[in-house]
């Protein structure tokens, strides 16, 4: 049996500071991938692993960040919270995550239990629930004495650090392609109607329409993903209405059924019809046609999002910051 080894007799028998092995270990960004290498591959002879108990207990810092999350089935957050933990691994912290349900006292007992020492500072989208009710106090009570960031979803009750994307330019970027290259008639399909941001989407996509009379537009919303199939296959081979030339999706489940629905017909895509929605960037690539996408920048949000939290806990200054990433329509086989 190997005897165990301490952080300082590795530090020792690679002659460097007992500092630099803990960075190290915790992969730093100040430290030389030669030199990660030569400290891991010493821990993991001798079965080293930090003790991070003792390091919080001598730092006062447990170098966790909780994340709260409401859906792990969504994409989107999904990416956000991979690259809010790689992030995080790389500035010496880990995370604890903690999903929803988009259930608000799901959100309330995370939340309890991460201000309750566990973590140093929290990032999280609230859940659905929580807008449905109004009910914010629960989230006010903890930024009172931890750092928070908000993601995503933002409310003018949640005045805190917060990173978004720019939603509304979003479909509005989305409805301009669509009349620069030519659409008459956009059909609007959406399966979050219900979200808050299913309505935010929604109300833009109106919005455009209204103020542009060179252009029409029509919305099919439904919770169920058979009926929305259904109703989309029925309007975009109606010869009696007017003729659909472009589909807007609000969401992925929408956009991929959409999708699903114009190979069905004849309809060939750009000649007769266009799509662009959102989609998961992987399984974009593996797919024929390739979907014409809004791309979101998840990972930017998950970056941006742990380098908030950490400032704010460096800096104690009350400045809040809302970062707003740029989104952008990526042209692939389904549009011009």
């Amino acid at each position: 049996m190997k005897k165990k080894i301490t952080i300082k007799e590795i530090a020792k028998i690679l002659m460097v500071s007992v500092s630099t092995v803990s960075k190290a270990m915790n992969d730093s960004p100040e430290i030389s991938e030669k030199t990660k290498k030569k400290v891991k591959e010493l821990a993991k002879f001798y079965g080293y692993t930090p003790n991070h108990i003792a390091v919080s207990l001598k730092n006062q810092s447990t170098f966790n960040i909780g994340v709260i999350i409401p859906d792990i089935q969504n994409s989107f957050l999904a990416e956000v919270l991979k690259n809010i933990e790689i992030t995080a691994k790389t500035k010496g912290y880990r995370i604890i995550t903690f999903f929803t349900g988009e259930k608000s006292k799901e959100e309330k007992e995370s939340l309890k239990i991460l201000a309750n020492g566990m973590a140093e500072g929290i990032i999280m989208c609230p859940s659905e629930e929580t807008f449905v009710l109004k009910e914010f106090e629960h989230i006010k009570n903890i930024a009172e004495t931890t750092s928070l960031v908000t993601f995503d979803r933002l409310h003018e009750e949640l005045n805190y650090n917060s990173v978004s994307v720019d939603d509304d330019q979003s479909i509005l970027k989305a409805c301009a392609h669509f009349q620069e290259t030519q659409a008459k008639n956009i059909l609007f399909v959406s399966s979050i109607g219900w979200l808050s941001v299913g309505k935010t989407r929604r109300k833009t996509f109106n919005s455009f329409i209204e103020n542009h009379t060179n252009i029409d537009g029509e919305v099919i919303e439904e919770h169920e993903m058979d009926d929305l199939r259904k109703k989309i296959e029925e309007r975009i081979t109606n010869k009696e209405l007017p003729k659909i030339d472009a589909i807007l999706g609000a969401d992925i489940e929408s956009t991929l059924i959409a999708n699903a629905a114009i190979s069905k017909t004849s309809l060939k895509y750009i000649d007769e019809i266009s799509l662009i929605g959102y989609v998961n960037k992987r399984h974009n690539e593996l797919q024929y046609p390739q979907i014409s996408y809004i791309n979101q920048f998840p990972e930017k949000v998950g970056e941006k999002a742990v380098e908030l939290l950490i400032n704010s806990l460096k800096d104690d200054s009350s400045k809040i910051k809302k970062e707003v990433i740029k989104t952008e329509i990526v042209v692939k086989d389904t549009s011009k």
